[in-house]
């Protein structure tokens, strides 16, 4: 029989991890272009994400109001791949909510490194273009961010995204400054730090991007009917960014061990090009 309580206690958990451990990873995909697709899919499967690049004519005096009426949409398409971790659970962890929120804590935080490198893999100078910044941290300051701020104006949005240490320079010294987060600080709709950039192009330390720049897909993998059945429970849970993760349990009859596992069904590519810009490190 399915353990209620512990599905219960973990899935709550989880959700509430994912809040603090993800959120600063995951919350700025709500900037960019998601589709989750509706149907359960197998990994390496292919999602075409709607990215609108123009809208329809605007008309002065119009006679029809039908007419020009069409927006320009790019058809992208996205491979979603499944990123997932495992990992044994003692009874002790599954009864303390304490344990369980501490092992949960830190498989998020592996499984959040996987889907930020890829969300990250489609920021390229193939697909962007040469850096529209270029600076070390040391020379880094917030004047720099008049130059990304002209190289993207033509944007008709622009999220930033800044490795922690350039972000670190535009912190506030006085009551007088902006705080980075707030939204219009230096002109930008958003600004956010992101630590890791292994999956982006050697040496970026930044992106600044439209809503569109980026297409991102999420889904839910697929699974056997049989097999689910034998899981002492399979929930979905609700990640930073609209994202969803699944949760899952089995025991190894033959050790007695419990398992759990994360898995989240995630893939990006480029967007728009022409609303995306890379910042590199100077070097």
């Amino acid at each position: 029989m399915a353990n209620s309580f512990a599905a219960a206690l973990a899935v709550d958990t989880l959700a509430e991890e994912s809040i603090t451990t993800l959120g600063p990873v995951l919350g700025m995909l709500d900037n960019f272009s998601l589709d989750v697709a509706l149907a359960p899919m197998a990994p390496g499967n292919t999602v075409q994400v709607e990215v609108v690049s123009g809208g329809a004519t605007a008309q002065t005096n119009p006679s029809s109001y039908t007419s020009n009426s069409d927006s320009t949409k790019i058809a992208r398409a996205v491979t979603v791949n499944q990123h997932s971790i495992s990992f044994k659970v003692t009874q002790a962890e599954l009864n303390s909510g304490h344990r369980l929120r501490s092992l949960l804590r830190k498989n998020l935080q592996v499984i959040g490194t996987a889907c930020r490198d890829a969300i990250f893999a489609p920021i390229t100078v193939a697909n962007y273009g040469a850096a529209v910044l270029d600076s070390t941290v040391a020379a880094f300051d917030a004047s720099d961010l008049q130059t990304v701020w002209a190289g993207c104006k033509e944007f008709p949005t622009r999220h930033l995204i800044l490795d922690g240490a350039w972000y670190s320079k535009l912190l506030p010294t006085n009551a007088d400054s902006f705080l980075p987060g707030q939204a219009g600080a230096y002109g930008f709709d958003s600004i956010g730090v992101n630590n890791r950039w292994d999956g982006a192009e050697d040496d970026t330390i930044g992106f600044c991007g439209s809503s569109d720049s980026l297409a991102i897909a999420s889904g839910e993998a697929i699974m056997d009917d049989e097999i689910q059945d034998l899981l002492s429970f399979y929930e979905p849970v609700e990640l930073p960014g609209g994202l969803s993760a699944y949760l899952s349990s089995w025991t190894d009859l033959g050790t007695r061990t419990r398992y759990m596992n994360i898995s989240v069904m995630l893939g990006a590519a480029v967007g728009d090009g022409t609303a995306g810009a890379i910042i590199t490190d100077g070097t």
